[in-house]
């Protein structure tokens, strides 16, 4: 600030002809000499011949009243532009009653799939279904995307259970196989061994024709009736 008070009054008064009256009213509270020179008539009236011929400059550019007015433009409005648009408001909101009557319900919505049905609660005082508390819109494809991933992992970790199941039941019924073999085979050779002790406990053949025989002769002495029976 010393060094800009250093400056001459006539530059100084030249620089605060260019700040408005705002920023002109702060210069003003920073120094005694400053606010001496912003409370200057001359530095005032240039500021008004300036702005004289600013004004003068900018009426001869303005637009006519009729660009100002509808269909053109909204600037400028006449009672019977105002009349006009709240006689358009009234029929807009009208419209707009009818229409929400005749909505569908959100019952009808939600069964058809237009609405997700995570964006909805059920009322239990009404007995409908009402909009709020739920999932955002946002967050319902990422939350339906997070569901079907959890029914996927789901899925897989049942598939890999099953199929350990499957090779579990496989190599038992290997096993089972096999213990099978060894007892038919087990039995096969009881069976064989059974067969040749029999064949071992068998009568010989003299032995049975000489046995038929005795029980022949002893028939024939008895229907001759040499011996009594």
């Amino acid at each position: 600030m010393a060094s800009l008070e250093r400056l001459p009054d006539e530059l100084l008064l030249r620089v605060l002809y260019f700040i408005d009256i705002p920023e002109l009213l702060s210069t003003s509270r920073a120094s005694h000499h400053l606010r001496k020179l912003s409370f200057d008539p001359l530095l005032h009236k240039l500021r008004l011949t300036y702005s004289r011929e600013r004004v003068n400059y900018l009426l001869l550019r303005r637009p006519t009243l009729h660009a100002l007015q509808p269909p053109g433009s909204t600037i400028y409005l006449n009672r019977t532009h105002v009349a006009a648009r709240r006689l358009h408001w009234s029929l807009v909101c009208i419209r707009l009653s009818r229409c929400l009557s005749r909505r569908p319900k959100l019952s009808s919505l939600v069964s058809a799939n237009i609405l997700p049905q995570e964006c909805c609660r059920y009322d239990r005082r009404s007995g409908e279904i009402i909009w709020g508390q739920g999932v955002a819109g946002s967050l319902v494809e990422r939350k339906r995307r997070v569901e079907r991933e959890y029914l996927r992992d789901g899925l897989r970790v049942w598939l890999e259970r099953k199929a350990d199941r499957i090779r579990a039941r496989q190599v038992d019924a290997a096993g089972g196989v096999g213990v099978l073999v060894w007892r038919f085979s087990k039995k096969l050779k009881v069976g064989d061994a059974r067969r040749v002790e029999g064949r071992r406990d068998r009568p010989r053949k003299e032995k049975v024709s000489g046995l038929k025989r005795f029980w022949e002769g002893v028939s024939g002495l008895a229907s001759n009736g040499v011996v009594e029976v």
